[in-house]
């Protein structure tokens, strides 16, 4: 077992210590698989900008999704944590392949907590097993961090029950490679949650909006003119939408935080290496006692970060209340990784600015973890109303 999946087993351990070694053999076996068959095509898919649909498939047939869900839907009825840290060595191994999963998994574990058996059936059961592709469409052109107060899609009733939606969206990831959309809208009665299928005449999606980071996977807008949906689609209560959408994104931010975590150990792991190697002034960059200071803050930032998401998802997976300590999760993780990608870059020196270090990436792909799923200013609003005591 590596060093890196010794941290992760001790969390896993102290957590369920009757099936630690089961735990942990199956993390070491999936750390093994991605950094075998997915890492090596992480460069390339960044630097082509291709959609990661190769690593996807692989993943999906080892499980991946199907982690925290009950037999009943084709899961594997395994603890929420033990998914959380999988997710994390998939954001090490390939971060444009993790966030097309991250988001997918929100939509797996929206419709679990809010869908009906039929939904289950017809919609989730694909889902969790890889068979369809799945996006989470909240985000609008002027409607983003104030989702609740700004956003212009409507849905309104059509015949015999069903449902017709007009408006658009904006960066939604997986768009044009997902089967199904997790689309908002707002009612009469307030907001609620659609299942809007790829094929629906009047559904349409843009160009693939050019990123910093995250390349490999899509982001574009999406229109809705007229679409028609069944009754059967709206998931749970109409009315109830906002409240499912702030228990997803509650969700979400873990697994950002995972991710995070995972993009800020590959930096650390590159930086490592490179300091044992680089010599200045006759001696390796490791023999410096600032190289160690800056590698020691790297791993226990990491760690701390470790400990509070993992914890997160325990949390949620004991289905007690979650949503301050995903927050602080979220926040403490994404902020921490972009800060040990900095360093990273610093390390390697004029040669961690280039293509060829393949350092930047790393940089690049956690600074939108600041900002997806809740900017960190919005995780500070969230905590500090918490702390204060406010609504």
């Amino acid at each position: 077992m590596t060093f890196y999946v010794e941290n992760q087993a001790k969390i896993i351990s102290s957590f369920f210590p009757e099936q630690a070694d089961d735990y942990n053999q199956l993390l070491e076996s999936f750390g093994n698989f991605v950094e075998k068959d997915i890492a090596p095509s992480a460069r390339a898919i960044d630097r082509q900008g291709n959609f990661p649909k190769e690593n996807m498939e692989k993943i999906f047939k080892q499980g991946f999704t199907n982690i925290p869900y009950p037999h009943a839907l084709e899961g594997l009825g395994l603890p929420y944590p033990i998914y959380i840290a999988c997710m994390e060595m998939v954001g090490k191994a390939c971060a444009s392949t993790a966030i097309s999963l991250a988001i997918h998994g929100t939509v797996c574990d929206g419709l679990y907590q809010f869908g009906d058996p039929d939904q289950h059936e017809k919609y989730l059961k694909d889902l969790i097993t890889g068979r369809k592709l799945a996006a989470f469409g909240l985000t609008e052109p002027t409607s983003g961090s104030d989702a609740r107060g700004s956003m212009t899609t409507r849905a309104e009733s059509g015949p015999a029950g069903s449902w017709k939606i007009n408006g658009e969206k904006m960066y939604i990831t997986n768009a044009s490679k997902a089967d199904y959309y997790f689309v908002f809208a707002k009612t009469p009665k307030g907001f609620a949650a659609f299942v809007v299928p790829n094929e629906s005449p009047g559904f349409s999606w843009g160009s693939n909006i050019t990123k910093m980071g995250l390349k490999g996977s899509t982001l574009m807008g999406l229109t809705f003119r007229n679409v028609s949906v069944p009754k059967e689609n709206l998931v749970g209560t109409d009315g109830e939408g906002f409240e499912y959408a702030k228990m997803m994104l509650f969700g979400g931010r873990i697994t950002i935080a995972a991710l995070s975590v995972g993009i800020a150990q590959a930096a650390m792991e590159k930086t490592i290496a490179y300091s044992k190697e680089r010599e200045a002034f006759g001696k390796h960059l490791s023999d410096f006692e600032i190289t160690q200071s800056k590698i020691a803050d790297m791993m226990t930032q990491i760690n701390a970060a470790r400990l509070m998401t993992y914890y997160a998802a325990l949390l949620k997976g004991k289905k007690q209340d979650f949503s301050i300590e995903a927050c602080e999760a979220k926040l403490y993780a994404t902020e921490m990784a972009l800060d040990v990608c900095n360093e990273a870059i610093q390390i390697h020196g004029g040669y961690g600015y280039t293509d060829e270090a393949d350092v930047h990436r790393h940089w690049r792909d956690a600074k939108l973890m600041t900002i997806g799923e809740g900017t960190s200013e919005i995780m500070k609003i969230i905590i500090a109303g918490k702390a204060l005591g406010k609504k």
